[in-house]
Order: C-alpha cells, then sequence, then structure tokens
C-alpha cells in the first residue's frame, strides 16, 4: 500500500467578498504555506469544509494548479466530488496533471438511495480516468454512503472515514485498505486501532495540536493524547454555532493575520461582530499581530 500523509488538513477555501465570490488564490497559498508550518504533511483541497461542492471544475482546476505550481511543502490530496460522471472524470483528468499524493473521490450525491451496483460502476470508471491512487470519501451525513464491503472489493487505496460507524474502518482495514480518519471524536482510538492517519478540519485552526497529538498516539503516551482529543472537541463544539467553513476561515485569519473572506451560498457568513478570540484563548492559542494578503 503506497503511503499517504499520517495528519493531513481539510483546507478550508478563501472566497473574495466581490460580486462573485471568486476564490482569493493569494490568501489560499498564504493560508496553505502556514498549515505546513505547523506540521500538517497533507493538503485536502476542496473537501466538504472546503466548500468543494460549491466549486466548478474549472475553479478547482485553476486553484489545483496555482497551490501545485507554488509546491508549498506537503503532499497534496484534491478531492473530486460533482453532482455528475463527466464532471468528475474531467476533473480526475485534470488532477492527473498534478504531481497528487492520491484523488479523494465522492460518488455523485444528490439520487438517494443509491444501489451498490451504480456505485461500482462510477467508482470503476473514476478509477479508470486516474493515475493516481483513489481514496473513497465516506461521509455519510451529507452525501451517499459508501458500503465497506465495496471499498474491499475496488481497486482503491481506501477510505477517509467520516462516518464514524462502529466497525466499519476496522472492516475495511480487514479487507487491507487504508483508513484515514476523517472526525476529530474517536481520533486516538481509530489510530490505535491502526488507522493509518487522519484528515482534520480542525488543523485550520491548530495544526499544532493536532501534529501533537497524532505525534502522542505515535510515542504510545495515550492519555495525553486523550488529553489532546477532548480539547480538539471543545474547539469543535465551538466552531457548530454557524457554518463551520466560515467559522474555521475566521478562526484561521485571526491565527495568521490573513484575509479569509467568506462563504459561498447557501452558507452563510458569520456574522460581523463574532469574536474568535475567546475562541482561541479556550483552544490554547493566540491570534497574530502580523498580516498576510488582505484581499
Amino acid at each position: 500500500m503506497t503511503a499517504l500523509p499520517a495528519v493531513s488538513v481539510a483546507a478550508v477555501t478563501p472566497f473574495r467578498d466581490d460580486a462573485d465570490l471568486s476564490v482569493d488564490r493569494e490568501a489560499y497559498l498564504h493560508h496553505l504555506r502556514w498549515l505546513v508550518a505547523g506540521g500538517v504533511d497533507g493538503l485536502v483541497l476542496f473537501g466538504t469544509n472546503g466548500e468543494g461542492p460549491s466549486l466548478s471544475v474549472a475553479e478547482k482546476a485553476h486553484a489545483l494548479e496555482a497551490v501545485a505550481d507554488a509546491a508549498p511543502g506537503a503532499a497534496l490530496i484534491p478531492t473530486v466530488a460533482e453532482a455528475n460522471l463527466p464532471d468528475a472524470l474531467t476533473m480526475l483528468r485534470r488532477c492527473d496533471e498534478v504531481p497528487a499524493a492520491a484523488v479523494m473521490v465522492l460518488p455523485p450525491y444528490y439520487f438517494k438511495p443509491v444501489d451498490i451496483a451504480g456505485l461500482r460502476a462510477f467508482y470503476e470508471r473514476a478509477l479508470a480516468a486516474t493515475r493516481h491512487p483513489l481514496l473513497v470519501y465516506h461521509i455519510p451525513k451529507y452525501a451517499v454512503p459508501i458500503p465497506a464491503e465495496l471499498v474491499a472489493d475496488l481497486p482503491v487505496w481506501g477510505v477517509k472515514d467520516s462516518g464514524g460507524e462502529p466497525g466499519y474502518a476496522d472492516a475495511v482495514r480487514a479487507a487491507g485498505r487504508g483508513v484515514l480518519l476523517g472526525t476529530e471524536g474517536g481520533v486516538v482510538d481509530g489510530l490505535v486501532r491502526g488507522a493509518e492517519g487522519m484528515i482534520s478540519a480542525l488543523a485550520n485552526v491548530v495544526p499544532e495540536q493536532v501534529v501533537a497529538l497524532h505525534a502522542k498516539v505515535r510515542e504510545g503516551d495515550i492519555a495525553e493524547a486523550r488529553r489532546m482529543e477532548e480539547r480538539l472537541l471543545a474547539l469543535r463544539d465551538d466552531t457548530k454555532a454557524y457554518a463551520s467553513p466560515g467559522v474555521l476561515k475566521r478562526l484561521a485569519q485571526a491565527r495568521h493575520g490573513a484575509a479569509m473572506g467568506t462563504v459561498r451560498p447557501p452558507l452563510v457568513p458569520v456574522p460581523d461582530d463574532y469574536d474568535p478570540t475567546v475562541v482561541l484563548e479556550r483552544a490554547g492559542v493566540r491570534g497574530a499581530r502580523s498580516t498576510g494578503p488582505t484581499t
């Protein structure tokens, strides 16, 4: 099995507050470099917290090219989360133009329920369209659930498990496939049970804490890792008052000083009077006085 990054971030996407809510590439690169400086070794782009379904294929392809050209210093895992097969295949081919570590692929998510035969037909075509290892995106809260038996039966790297159902990750690993944990809840137990790594949304705000938690698990200091997990879960609770991508952007902006912009509809921006200071203090970190890109 090809090794994928052990600690990746589900990177948010900055949008300018202009007429088109356009992608702010300068702020995006600033944020990604800050994340790498914080210790993450993988950048997952255009996922749920990256508002991938709110971006066009062309926008994602252009942003991915800019990130790859900038060589931020961590492995890239672009997400393919399109509403139809042709766009998914187009995005996969664009991903083949950059040195990605893998591609994370969500099936079209409008029609539910979906027969496993339809999911198989989708992933077989996706696999044929890419040269990169394929990571199945299992996030049943928002999209079509991917049965563990299908992951086991396809020649994929494995799964990002954002469902956390009991026994799911164990069944995937028992079939010789990899697991990257997609939620901070139960992450210590998941790593102890053998998951290959994690993809964290909270790493947008506290990358150093997420990296430190993973290191404690590898060192065998499980008690300290659990204490770190409790702090991360408290921070996660603090991100739920408003749309998570918007809160994460506001908190990241407060940490590194680069303007992270807004969200795209149907998500609603965090109110102007939202104060990230208290949240950061509870998380045990401080904001930055210096600024990065401001537009």
